[in-house]
């Protein structure tokens, strides 16, 4: 038997639709959790989100994140009093959202340290909010785990 231009397409056709499925079930495995649950209300609240964020900005550079040997050290500028306050540490792991990382500051600490063996090594969005006179705000940074 010849192999014909029949065949070619038979078997081009075949093999396409093989790695049309293969690509179809690969994706259907993959994690697909970036979105929030309540991607509505957040869009709604977008405005005031950015709100936080203007009022927020002078105050960006009031919270450092370093690596340390064995934890990660949040140094709050004790110079602001809007930082005097009870504040919250998010961790957001775009990739994973297990691995995500919610954490109390006391109030007063200038200080605060997080052990890492809580966080996995790599790229994380840190946010810091925290309300002073009955007004949020929140400082968001990137930040790699070594």
């Amino acid at each position: 038997m010849k192999f014909s231009w029949g065949h070619g397409v038979i078997v081009f056709l075949v093999l396409f639709f093989t790695w049309m499925v293969s690509f179809v079930m690969f994706s259907l495995k993959q994690n697909n959790d970036l979105v929030t649950k309540d991607y509505y209300k957040q869009g709604a609240e977008f405005s005031n989100h950015m709100e936080i964020q203007k009022r927020s900005y002078s105050l960006k550079d009031s919270v450092s994140i370093k690596n340390q040997e064995g934890h990660v050290l949040f140094a709050f500028a004790e110079v602001c009093p809007e930082l005097k306050g009870e504040k919250q540490i998010y961790f957001y792991r775009a990739s994973d959202k297990k691995d995500d990382l919610k954490l109390d500051v006391p109030a007063g600490d200038a200080q605060f340290l997080v052990d890492k063996s809580q966080l996995k090594h790599g790229r994380y969005n840190v946010t810091v909010s925290w309300e002073y006179n009955q007004e949020p705000y929140e400082v968001t940074k990137d930040f790699f785990v070594r």
